[in-house]
């Protein structure tokens, strides 16, 4: 194990957080929730659990934020990591029609994404900004700064299969910014990503074409474990995050299973 006993105690804490949470609710079962009436009669008792199941996978990745900001401030320091930051600034015109052109070529199928390509276009509308500025009110997933290479990081997490409109609604922020840090610091050392933080597909190649319209697989997106070792600065770190998850199920165990239990109807 790769983390100390102090980060490994506050992530087992999101984690129970989360587990505890589904086994409250496991007296008030959910009705029936499918969409498929032949899956519905045929696991018609055990419905309550898989929507629990369901549930718990999607509240599980508002914890996986900050469980990211637990390890990259123990990997990076604290001064350098910032989550969840909500920023309102300006940009020049210049830059944000050169943003739309981009989203609407991809959104078009013009072109394939080109991560390094849309940077450099973005940066050097910025070294030439138009008078007209527009203000935007964007939030970001985590921000990290290394003062040691002197670059900034912007990244947005996502699960593996966001909805559509989501997508080209990341792009854009991401997009924005690299204008925004850009002329923030007067530095191109910027890299303003879509973090996947786990692989739906694994251990096959992560695929999903709304995303990879947008998103360049050569810089422009990490995929689990990509994304888990570069925050934490170490090979291992995805590894251990899993055995930390596997280790909390089996210490957990009979705690899971009594309180998720009472979701099936065995009469």
């Amino acid at each position: 194990m790769i983390f100390s006993k102090n980060v490994q105690n506050e992530i087992f804490s999101l984690i129970d957080i989360v587990v505890q949470k589904y086994i409250d609710k496991a007296i008030d079962k959910p009705k029936a929730n499918s969409g498929n009436p032949f899956v519905m009669a045929l696991l018609k008792d055990f419905e309550p659990l898989i929507h629990r199941i369901h549930g718990l996978k999607t509240s599980l990745g508002t914890e996986m934020e900050k469980i990211a900001q637990i390890i990259a401030i123990d990997a990076w320091g604290e001064d350098n990591i910032k989550r969840k930051i909500r920023e309102t600034f300006e940009l020049p015109k210049n830059a944000l029609e050169k943003i739309d052109t981009i989203i609407n070529n991809l959104s078009n199928i013009r072109n394939f994404s080109d991560y390094i390509k849309e940077k450099n276009e973005i940066i050097n509308e910025c070294k030439k900004p138009s008078k007209t500025k527009e203000s935007l009110t964007f939030e970001y997933d985590l921000i990290l700064n290394d003062p040691q290479i002197k670059r900034t990081f912007i990244l947005e997490m996502k699960g593996p299969d966001p909805n559509t409109t989501e997508v080209p609604g990341a792009k854009r922020r991401l997009l924005a910014a690299i204008a925004w840090t850009y002329l923030n610091i007067e530095s191109e050392n910027i890299d303003s990503q879509l973090a996947i933080y786990y692989n739906n597909k694994y251990p096959k190649a992560y695929e999903n074409p709304k995303v990879h319209k947008y998103f360049s697989p050569e810089g422009g997106i990490l995929v689990q474990e990509d994304f888990w070792n570069f925050i934490g600065k170490n090979d291992r770190t995805f590894e251990s995050l899993a055995k930390m998850f596997e280790d909390y199920g089996k210490q957990n165990k009979k705690k899971i299973w009594e309180g998720f239990s009472k979701l099936i109807d065995i009469k």
